[in-house]
């Protein structure tokens, strides 16, 4: 999302794993011992682009 220069790349990483944390949660049924499938990863990578999207959105007020 071209967000290093301005939020640095350790913000990027916390803010990418709360998210995948927060879409396998939410979406994924609530269990953090379920068996790792290529469904609950896509979840957990979409979680993480959208809460770097609205991170970037909040911080810059425009998503790239």
């Amino acid at each position: 999302m071209k967000t290093d220069g301005q939020q640095g790349i350790i913000l990027n990483i916390v803010v990418g794993i709360v998210g995948a944390f927060l879409a396998g949660f939410l979406i994924g049924g609530g269990s953090i011992n379920e068996q790792v499938t290529i469904e609950s990863f896509l979840y957990s990578l979409l979680g993480a682009v959208v809460l770097l999207a609205i991170v970037n959105l909040i911080r810059r007020g425009t998503v790239r």
